[in-house]
């Protein structure tokens, strides 16, 4: 009932922005459109200062299916300095050779797998913005995603709801954007957040920017930074 996200002109759509901010003449990128001004997401940055604090001035930042670098490129102006910085990106097969042949620096790297970025170097956090909704087995990536025992983790953009069970629905891109529509999934709070109960701590909880429509009820958007336990007992 939708295309997907590996629709060849996502990809397209969003190389042009992202050059054009790459190359100063915008200001950040979002779902394949530029900003002329930069906008600072303050609940986010807030949650990956926290990170660099407790990593003693480390930000080293997995962003699992960060596009090509967007949460990066809207940031970096307002990073603070840190002793160690790097971004790196895990994504589709296709973003990838984009972003290592376009949009690659001396901090922003680009990554076909986790396990690729975790031999480049060791993360303080991941990342996961606006991304587990659109996984086909999203429950099971969050298994994987905590046997890598990142000290923290930062979701954003996380439809969080208080209905019984998760519900997946269909999302049209407005077209004036591009023409795709992808699966979504509404997750249940309780059991999302089941999987962190063991070993994570809830550091902040915030409200996310995203705002979903669904058959006209509105949904916010959570955000949450939680802390490995073992790793802050070892600490």
């Amino acid at each position: 009932m939708s295309t997907g996200y590996n629709a060849p002109e996502i990809l397209s759509k969003v190389l042009a922005a992202a050059k054009a901010v790459r190359d100063g003449k915008r200001a950040f990128e979002r779902d394949s459109v530029a900003f002329p001004n930069p906008e600072c997401d303050l609940p986010l940055l807030a949650a990956l200062e926290h990170v660099a604090l407790a990593r003693g001035g480390n930000m080293r930042v997995l962003d699992f299916g960060g596009s090509l670098g967007s949460t990066w490129f809207q940031l970096r102006p307002f990073l603070p300095p840190v002793a160690e910085l790097a971004w790196d990106v895990v994504e589709q097969p296709d973003f990838v050779r984009a972003g290592q042949q376009h949009l690659t620096s001396g901090m922003l790297h680009f990554f076909p797998t986790i396990a690729a970025a975790r031999d480049a170097h060791e993360h303080d956090v991941c990342l996961l913005s606006t991304v587990v909704q659109y996984l086909e087995k999203p429950h099971e990536f969050i298994d994987e995603i905590l046997r890598e025992s990142f000290p923290f983790l930062l979701l954003n953009n996380l439809p969080l709801q208080a209905q019984l069970q998760d519900r997946v629905t269909v999302q049209h891109v407005p077209p004036e954007i591009y023409p795709a529509s992808y699966p979504v999934w509404f997750f249940e709070r309780e059991r999302f957040l089941s999987h962190f109960a063991a070993n994570h701590r809830v550091v902040l909880e915030f409200a996310s920017s995203a705002e979903w429509s669904v058959e006209g009820e509105s949904f916010p958007s959570t955000g949450i930074l939680l802390e490995r336990t073992e790793e802050r007992s070892q600490s």
